[in-house]
């Protein structure tokens, strides 16, 4: 194992940077077998491409006062395929007290024990750590992965026809603080929409034993010396789930730490699974890993970062997805990897490597991907892409890299159920794969612009407020751009609603559009599986409760559509009146209504201005019912279909007058935009917020009593009466008992009790 000490100058350094760079086209590509082996001068020493040592470990300096290691400047050349290792220069790894605690904990156990292994943390964190660091983000701040990975605008998205925005420039250090939050998992709402976690576990990586043994030793040396020993557990070898390895877990301090055994592999040509494991070299493990950038180590017996494919730095430094050994026969090996490059891609916003791009456009990893990959790993995939970073690259490549027809087989579900119905099926969902990555690129836009410049009705604040009317709290009112979980169920929602077109066609519409409650069950269990739902739950192994909230979202969206493009002068007028439902002050148990700053009484007021606000809250009811707490997804999905389908000037429903075609564009969308946010300020302004948590003032017993509706039956009857009470509640909001049940009465005569059919005068 070689060791590299720098021995040059920072401004040396700099200028092997650039010569590497600027002389890549003068490197064999045919490794070290080449007959004519090319050269380089760099600070003046030539460079033989074919006897640079291997593997290729990068010194750092450990400075436990500092909590940090810094990485040196490594010879630039590593001899692999010919291929050019990058400087680096002056990274640091910072590490945490804890982190310096356990890693201190671990050689003291290896020492004492007499163990001659070799710890080395693996993959996620060393890549993670290394992508934290202030001056690695300095390094990258000027990086540009479209031009290398294929995902300029010809993918989709909105890009070229970008929306206008208030978003203010950033300068470059507050990009890179950004950067940096994201890739750290910061709480910042600035940086939320695009966080990227960090990891939560450490893998320590043992080069002589399995990892329960070392767990054993760990234990006894914690036991011998009275300190508490921990749990261990073994997660056994299971080559169906992905686990091609036994894995020891324990709870230390804040870590969960696997304990696993480096290992080497060979496949068999119809399996994702290896025919063939060992222990094996720290070497052998990193060149059998995905990614160049998941090979690195940090070797805690001699505090170093060990770059054992020569390459992994260099390509975190460049911002370049690649794999250790060459493209296609990784891929075809296990091609689930084409799907976590893809992944990494998204989630770190690199590039992928050219060979990379062409191994996964490859149709033997199409075919690789469909037979050895259970459809379990490739949804789980799916899910962790729209985690990331950029879930719109991601789905981006997945179309540029002709694999979204495997992953998303939209087309076969959709003939299999047109056989079923004995219908002719055609093929013509490709444009509805570009349709649907532009309306995510849409989404993903207007989210983004939101964060930098929130609209009144996204402000926590606020929001809390209004859906404290329904007894909400925080966790159920957080804006789109805090709620994680909703934001995951808006993006699969946005792709996949272009596909949903013939379902609905097929099912007779959406989820609502005015039904009752009971006839909308007795229609939705008549109904087939739509192919949205076939392919997230069957497909996609998606819960099937998971896939009715995509579905809702969707469908909810145009109902939004409907209601902002025939509503949106009612909402103008709710925000003009100043009629606000809200808590009372004094007690925040009760519903207070106003209207210019005056008290309404909900049972009695007759001002037309005010009826006129709660028709516009009782047709906004049913929709928010029916969506419950994803109310803005479906609302922002909406309003992203409208910016989209103007701009390709599709829109069914137009959100905007004549006189706006008279407009610039710019001036259209703004005011498509505006629209909107007035309609969600009305909902709010009218408690609409939670209303699908809202509970009955009378509940079936009551409602049966004497002095109620004592003849009432069971049956069909009984969900009438209750939905005419929730619709009442919505129009007199803080409405008190009595007048209800005044109203019930009123509405259904039929079941009233004998004393009062004499006392109404016989009405019956």
């Amino acid at each position: 194992m070689n060791y590299f000490h720098p021995t040059t100058s920072p401004c040396c350094a700099a200028a092997c940077a650039f010569s590497l760079y600027t002389k890549s086209a003068a490197y064999s590509s045919h490794g070290p077998l080449a007959s004519s082996p090319a050269r380089t001068t760099i600070g003046g020493n030539n460079y033989n491409n074919n006897i640079l040592p291997l593997p290729l470990v990068t010194n750092c300096g450990h400075d436990r006062q500092q909590q940090h290691f810094t990485l040196t400047a490594p010879t630039p050349l590593d001899g692999l395929n010919g291929r050019v290792t990058a400087q680096f220069d002056h990274v640091r790894i910072d590490l945490t007290d804890e982190e310096e605690d356990l890693f201190d904990l671990l050689r003291t156990v290896t020492a004492d024990s007499g163990m001659k292994s070799t710890l080395r943390v693996a993959g996620g964190w060393v890549r993670d750590k290394i992508l934290a660091s202030e001056e690695f983000q300095r390094d990258n701040a000027d990086n540009d992965v479209d031009s290398v990975d294929g995902c300029g605008e010809e993918g989709g998205g909105t890009r070229k026809k970008k929306r206008p925005t208030k978003r203010k420039a950033k300068s470059r250090e507050e990009d890179l603080e950004l950067t940096r939050r994201a890739i750290m998992g910061s709480s910042s709402s600035s940086s939320s929409l695009l966080s990227v976690t960090e990891p939560v576990d450490i893998d320590i990586a043992l080069d002589d034993k399995l990892g329960r043994e070392f767990a054993d030793e760990l234990n006894s040396w914690l036991a011998e010396h009275g300190r508490e020993t921990h749990t261990v557990g073994v997660v056994l070898k299971n080559p169906e789930k992905s686990k091609h390895l036994e894995t020891a877990t324990m709870r230390i301090n804040n870590y969960w730490i696997d304990f696993v055994n480096l290992r080497a592999e060979e496949y068999s040509r119809d399996s994702r699974i290896p025919e063939l494991m060992r222990i094996g070299t720290a070497s052998e493990d990193a060149s059998r890993r995905d990614l160049t950038i998941n090979s690195l180590f940090y070797n805690i017996n001699d505090g170093v970062v060990e770059d054992m494919t020569g390459r992994g730095l260099r390509d975190l430094r460049r911002g370049v997805v690649d794999t250790p050994l060459p493209p296609l026969t990784t891929l075809l090996d296990d091609p689930l990897r084409v799907l976590r490059s893809v992944r990494f891609a998204a989630r770190l916003r690199f590039g992928m490597a050219d060979e990379l791009r062409e191994a996964a456009a490859d149709p033997r990893v199409r075919t690789a991907l469909e037979r050895k990959v259970s459809r379990e790993r490739v949804g789980s995939e799916v899910d962790l892409m729209l985690k990331s970073r950029d879930p719109v690259r991601a789905l981006r490549l997945l179309v540029n890299l002709g694999l979204i027809e495997t992953v998303f087989p939209v087309p076969r579900l959709e003939k299999e159920r047109k056989e079923e119905r004995g219908e002719q099926h055609h093929n013509d969902y490709g444009l509805a794969y570009h349709e649907g990555l532009a309306l995510l690129g849409a989404t993903h836009d207007h989210l983004c612009d939101c964060m930098a410049d929130r609209p009144g009705w996204c402000e926590s604040k606020r929001a809390l407020e209004a859906g404290a009317v329904n007894g909400l709290g925080r966790e159920e009112t957080l804006p789109l751009m805090e709620d994680e979980e909703a934001r995951r169920l808006l993006w699969y929602a946005a792709f996949l609603k272009p596909m949903s077109r013939g379902d609905a066609a097929a099912n007779g519409g959406g989820f609502g559009g005015g039904e009752d409650d009971d006839h909308r069950k007795k229609t939705r269990k008549a109904k087939e599986r739509t192919t949205v739902h076939r392919l997230l739950v069957d497909e996609l192994k998606r819960p099937t409760k998971e896939a009715r909230s995509i579905e809702s979202i969707m469908n909810a969206a145009d109902e939004f559509t409907e209601l902002v493009s025939s509503g949106h002068e009612s909402a103008l007028a709710v925000l003009l009146s100043g009629a606000r439902v809200h808590h009372d002050a004094d007690d925040r148990t009760s519903i207070r209504c106003t209207i210019d700053h005056r008290t309404v009484d909900p049972d009695s007021e007759r001002d037309p201005v005010w009826e006129h606000c709660m028709e516009f809250r009782g047709g906004c009811a049913g929709t928010l019912k029916r969506v419950g707490h994803l109310w803005r997804a479906a609302f922002i999905l909406s309003l992203s279909e409208q910016l989209v389908g103007w701009q390709n000037h599709q829109v069914e429903h137009v959100v905007c007058d004549a006189e706006s075609f008279r407009e610039t564009p710019e001036e259209v969308l703004c005011g498509i935009m505006k629209k909107y946010d007035l309609f969600a300020a009305a909902m709010l302004q009218m408690g609409l917020v939670g209303i699908w948590k809202q509970r009955p003032l009378l509940d079936g017993g009551e409602i049966k009593t004497e002095a109620i509706l004592p003849n009432l039956p069971h049956g069909p009857e009984f969900r009438s009466i209750m939905n005419a009470q929730m619709q009442w509640m919505i129009m007199h909001p803080g409405g008190s008992r009595e007048t209800l049940v005044e109203h019930l009465k009123d509405i259904f005569p039929d079941y009233r009790a004998s004393s009062d059919e004499v006392t109404s005068g016989g009405r019956k």
